[in-house]
């Protein structure tokens, strides 16, 4: 029912049967001592020796039990911010999109969409450069599986869609700069509700006040959950198939290594297993490509500071919680693709002046924070709450990671399929014909039979 939109950035790469090249920011040095910094602080030293596929980015992070690796984990960034239950904004709310793999970072004008299968609320001034999606799971009769808000005076926009798997429910004035879909009644309480094209609605129910550049259609809407939370990666078992499968030894690192650890501790190109990550400050330079597997929690109170060198990037994975007080840098903020942050534990705490330029994965956490928060990436939770203003810059270059999922492999929904064949027809990943063949918020060119972000 989306209309087609056409990316000629390809912001989605295949699987490892038609991908060449290297990973966001592979790392290209033998991983050796000269690579380190050159601060002057003490480190953990790294191997040294002929450089290995992993360290120049042709091999792949297994993922334990199946056929995939890291890359094919890029899906679960899809939008801005994506939450199983529900997504609330108070304050201010702003999302825009850039691409940190091309010269300078460009901005694009849409594709930071934010997500919930159940309801998204705001009560916010909301700037949102992409769609807001709700699928309406799990919402008593009468809720809104879209509730917008904004104050008096200010116009809010949505630069693309609106699409509510239930009613849509809108107080101040608010601009779609696209299409509304809602399998249900629209409700227009107070301000104004101006959509330049269509508003889809069943047939039976209304959109009462709302000024629609092509009108109102009456026909079947439905708005499947966009969020993908069926399956959640079982981070683990990832991290608990890494305790004997690792180069520890290589550096010298014990499984309590990074337990407190007197000074900066500089990880090169490897697979690396801790039991924590604990201690009053922490810092991880990251100096090449790694993979680091927490058995156990995240967990620092005086300030955790992860520092990705130039060509580094980080797969960080914890099976516990994560709880961060303090001044806390987490990744790049220019490019925040080249860092991935997995929680497998339910708890997920940040400190109000954390800099998070990297995309987290939390499905079983309740995100809450009552003052303003700004990131750079992406962010996925079981519920994000925010009490105060929230900005977030989404760089789409994430789902530019190369995966090995194979093409034309046997699948349930669109969720199991990328590259060459993103789409899932009669269990077999295929190429899309439409975009209704793409998961939300992709859409599909028909001209390569790809699925990639709408960008205006």
């Amino acid at each position: 029912m989306r209309p087609l939109w056409r990316l000629t950035l390809g912001l989605w790469l295949a699987g490892c049967g038609d991908v060449t090249a290297q990973p966001i920011g592979a790392a290209t040095g033998d991983g050796g001592a000269s690579d380190g910094p050159v601060d002057g602080s003490s480190h953990v030293d790294a191997p040294t020796g002929d450089a290995s596929d992993f360290c120049t980015g042709q091999g792949p992070i297994p993922l334990p039990g199946t056929s995939e690796c890291t890359g094919d984990l890029a899906h679960l960034f899809r939008f801005a911010a994506c939450a199983c239950d529900s997504l609330a904004v108070s304050g201010v709310l702003v999302t825009e999109s850039f691409d940190s793999s091309t010269d300078g970072g460009s901005s694009l004008s849409a594709g930071a969409s934010i997500a919930a299968n159940g309801q998204v609320a705001t009560n916010a001034q909301s700037t949102v450069a992409g769609s807001v999606w709700a699928g309406g799971d799990g919402l008593a009769n009468g809720t809104p599986a879209i509730s917008l808000m904004s104050p008096a005076g200010v116009t809010s926009s949505i630069a693309l869609d609106i699409e509510s798997g239930g009613d849509v429910q809108v107080n101040g004035t608010f601009l779609v700069g696209h299409d509304l879909y809602a399998d249900g009644n629209v409700t227009l309480q107070s301000g104004s509700l101006s959509v330049v094209g269509s508003v889809f609605i069943p047939a039976g129910d209304s959109a009462s006040g709302v000024m629609s550049g092509s009108g109102v259609m009456s026909g079947p809407v439905q708005v499947a959950p966009p969020c993908d939370c069926s399956n959640p990666i079982d981070v683990v078992s990832i991290v608990a198939a890494h305790q004997t499968s690792n180069d520890d030894a290589a550096i010298h690192l014990s499984t309590s290594g990074l337990d407190t650890p007197p000074a900066p501790v500089a990880l090169q190109c490897g697979q690396y297993y801790v039991d924590g990550i604990h201690g009053g400050a922490v810092e991880l330079d990251i100096t090449g490509r790694v993979a680091l597997f927490v058995d156990g929690d995240l967990d620092v109170d005086a300030g955790l500071k992860i520092v990705l060198f130039p060509g580094a990037e980080l797969d960080l994975f914890v099976a516990g919680n994560v709880a961060l007080q303090g001044t806390t840098s987490l990744g790049d903020v220019n490019a925040p693709a080249r860092m991935r942050l997995y929680v497998g534990g339910g708890t997920v705490t940040l400190s109000a002046n954390a800099t998070v330029g990297a995309n987290v994965y939390a499905p079983s956490a309740d995100v809450q924070l009552a003052s303003s928060f700004e990131m750079w990436g992406a962010l996925f939770a079981q519920s994000l709450q925010f009490s105060g203003d929230f900005t977030i810059h989404y760089d789409t270059s994430v789902l530019q990671l190369p995966g090995c999922a194979s093409t034309e492999s046997p699948c349930k929904t669109c969720d199991d399929c990328a590259g060459a064949t993103p789409a899932c027809k009669g269990g077999t990943c295929s190429a899309c014909a439409s975009s209704a063949d793409c998961c939300a918020p992709l859409d599909c060119d028909t001209t390569t039979g790809r699925c990639e972000l709408p960008t205006e």
